[in-house]
């Protein structure tokens, strides 16, 4: 009678309250009600910049496990990449879509920007992303006004020619509070609105004439929208859960049996144990995804459970409709423990002549 107590404790599974059922990160979409030019955004949108304390640039490592950390300073852009471009920390890039890095909330958050939208990756609930993606417009706004205010400003060849007599002390860029100090003691010709502008570009890279060079184009007519930005129909693309239902360390949850028996009540199943982390199954949704972000996409709420019994969720819908599929897969786990002698022969050939 105790081991088979035991046993029972074994195959306890715990059930998440609603409040208790909270997503690791979710993926969030909106739309621009206008255009952006990528072109404009990815070169000129400002960055800070991170160095150490030898003065030492930092960089993501492309292709590391490692993310970007929380440098303590909110409402930052820390990167941007689009293309052959690389400014901040990220060193990776996408040719469709500019990569930004911010850091709200105590944590850096990713985020892609296409012409027309903005996907939001790695935050907790879509009140986080909705904060996250208007801080980012309001970097976009201030970009804006700025580019709108550059062809009203005089003496802006003057400041640059001025900048460029400074830059000619330094075989490289210096720093930014070692350039300022100096160029101001000195009887330099300049537009102070123009200077400050520039100066934001002022640590993008360490060779000169590839700053000169971007402070020549601030002159030209640019725009990175018309009109104003918002940002409309925010959609969750996927909302990612880990959930641990059995606590005991030993555990092993017998997957080769698990398979057939959800396949044999109906549910789309796939484990191939020598390539698989886990036995995969997955749901149709119930939600109804509108607009063009949304057509010719399959949806699917997709569970896949470990050996270990971690169970990774990803539901591309709102909480309510991901707790509910939630509490359907952990009620056929329950289920399995309650059967736990299963035929599995049937879903098994009995013989390779089947197939002569």
């Amino acid at each position: 009678m105790k081991i088979k107590n035991k046993l029972k404790r074994k195959m306890e599974i715990e059930l998440l309250e609603k409040d208790e059922f909270i997503p690791s990160t979710i993926t969030i979409k909106a739309s621009f009600n206008n255009e952006i030019d990528t072109e404009v955004l990815s070169s000129f949108l400002p960055v800070k910049n991170i160095f150490d304390k030898s003065g030492q640039r930092l960089k993501l490592i492309s292709g590391s496990r490692e993310s970007i950390k929380y440098f303590g300073v909110e409402e930052v852009i820390v990167s941007v990449c689009y293309k052959q471009k690389r400014r901040g920390m990220r060193t990776g890039a996408m040719n469709n879509m500019v990569s930004i890095d911010i850091q709200v909330g105590g944590k850096n958050i990713h985020l892609k920007v296409s012409s027309t939208s903005i996907t939001s990756v790695g935050t907790s609930s879509i009140e986080y992303a909705t904060k996250v993606c208007e801080i980012v417009l309001k970097h976009f706004r201030k970009l804006q006004a700025n580019l709108n205010l550059i062809p009203h400003l005089e003496n802006k060849d003057e400041t640059i020619e001025s900048i460029k007599t400074e830059l000619s002390n330094y075989e490289k860029i210096p720093t930014k509070s070692k350039f300022i100090e100096q160029f101001y003691q000195k009887d330099y010709t300049y537009n102070n609105d123009f200077f400050k502008i520039c100066l934001d570009y002022f640590e993008d890279q360490d060779d000169i004439s590839l700053f000169l060079e971007k402070i020549e184009t601030l002159k030209t007519d640019m725009r990175l929208y018309k009109d104003d930005i918002q940002c409309t129909d925010y959609n969750i693309f996927n909302s990612v859960y880990h959930i641990k239902p059995i606590k005991n360390k030993n555990f092993r949850m017998p997957l080769h049996r698990l398979a057939p028996y959800l396949a044999s009540l109906g549910v789309n199943v796939e484990y191939h144990n020598w390539t698989s982390e886990g036995v995969n199954i997955c749901f149709d949704i119930e939600e109804e995804k509108e607009g063009e972000n949304h057509v010719n996409k399959e949806y699917k709420h997709r569970f896949t459970i470990h050996e270990t019994s971690k169970i990774r969720q990803c539901s591309p819908t709102s909480k309510e409709e991901a707790f509910k599929n939630y509490l359907g897969v952990l009620n056929l786990i329950k289920r399995f423990f309650t059967k736990p002698e299963i035929d599995f022969n049937k879903y098994i050939r009995n013989s390779l002549k089947e197939n002569e």
